[in-house]
């Protein structure tokens, strides 16, 4: 397991930027973890075209876009997420485990979990991971962050 504290600009789990108390732009020296988690949720919510600078930086899940929610689509779901994260070099394969489950006709659960080591720096005990969750929705193509306390009600254990 890698470390993968890092401090960058801090935002909301739906994409706007932090202001601090001081009045300026946040970052996430805070929890340098959380740098991770914003690189996860730009690349899911992104397509290769978004970002002119780095044109291949998105997740391109608009191609599952009208399809059925079948094993297999969900297979290619994973794959596409694991090989985008570990391409652009976000995480290390072996540290990284994605599964994906049905919850309604057209949508399905995203559970990224990501092998981190815990410092002093991040909000991670020992043996403990960060996960990355989200819906989406094939029929809408919309991919929707599940808040972090909500994951933590939730989802620990799943």
């Amino acid at each position: 397991m890698a470390n993968y504290d890092a401090i960058d600009l801090s935002w909301t789990w739906d994409g706007d930027f932090i202001i601090g108390e001081d009045g300026d732009l946040a970052d996430t020296s805070a929890d340098y973890l959380s740098s991770l988690e914003n690189e996860v949720r730009t690349v899911m919510r992104s397509e290769f075209t978004d970002w002119q600078e780095h044109p291949i930086l998105g997740c391109q899940l608009s191609d599952f876009r009208g399809e059925p929610n079948t094993r297999a689509t969900a297979d290619a779901i994973k794959m596409r997420i694991i090989s985008r994260l570990t391409a652009i070099g976000i995480v290390r394969q072996e540290d990284l485990s994605v599964r994906i489950v049905p919850v309604h006709a057209h949508q399905v659960l995203v559970l990224i979990d990501i092998s981190a080591a815990a410092t002093v720096n991040n909000g991670l005990e020992v043996g403990e991971s960060l996960i990355v969750a989200f819906t989406y929705d094939s029929l809408e193509d919309s991919v929707f962050f599940l808040p972090p306390n909500q994951l933590e009600l939730d989802f620990k254990g799943v």
